[in-house]
This record gives structure tokens, sequence and C-alpha cells, in this order.
């Protein structure tokens, strides 16, 4: 557990990303408490953070592991750099799409009355 939580600490330190992640996740959390969304609305919430987070992760994971091989341009690093980023932006995308579904009518309703 304690590699887990060096891992956690390393992500918010080090990686910019991670730190916007963060920033945006805590702006959701606060958006829901305010709208007072629903259960299962927080459920969607919820999982759509940690996909976020996980792909994060595995991508910071994947990126740092392949400079460990080599700094040098090696086409097949690039590829598995690429489609790593490209897992962050799925999720990022998905996550999107949660936040839009959940929070638009609920601040038209809050906005329009």
């Amino acid at each position: 557990m304690a590699f887990a939580w060096q891992g956690l600490r390393y992500l918010l330190v080090s990686d910019y990303n991670s730190r916007t992640h963060l920033g945006i996740s805590l702006g959701v959390v606060l958006l829901g408490l305010a709208l007072r969304i629903s259960m299962s609305e927080w459920l969607w919430i919820i999982v759509a953070i940690g996909v976020v987070w996980y792909s994060e992760a595995v991508n910071t994971a994947i990126e740092r592991l392949a400079d460990a091989v080599t700094l040098e341009h090696h086409p097949q690093i690039k590829i598995a750099k690429d489609c790593a980023a490209a897992s962050v932006l799925i999720a990022g995308m998905g996550a999107l799409l949660v936040g839009l579904f959940i929070f638009v009518p609920r601040i038209g309703q809050w906005w329009f009355g």
C-alpha cells in the first residue's frame, strides 16, 4: 500500500496533467455538491473520475518505463507512448460526456428557472 501512495504522490508532484486532473476532479465534486446531484449521478461521476485517474497513472507509468529503456527516438516506444496518451484522451472525453449529461440539464434548470 505504501508504494501505491508513493506512486500517487509522484503523479501529483511531478506530472502537470495529474495536477490538472486533480483540479478538475475537485471542481466536479464541488459542482455536484452545489447542484445536489442524485446518488446514481454520483456513481457515474465517481466512475468517470476514476477511469481518468487510472488512465493517467498507466500513461505516466508507460512513459517513465519507456524513458528508462532509452531516451533516443524509437518508433515502437513512440507508438506505446502515443497509445497510452490516447487512453487518457479517450477517458477524458468519456468523462466530459458524463459531466455534460449530468450537469447541463441541472445548470439549465438553475439558470433559466
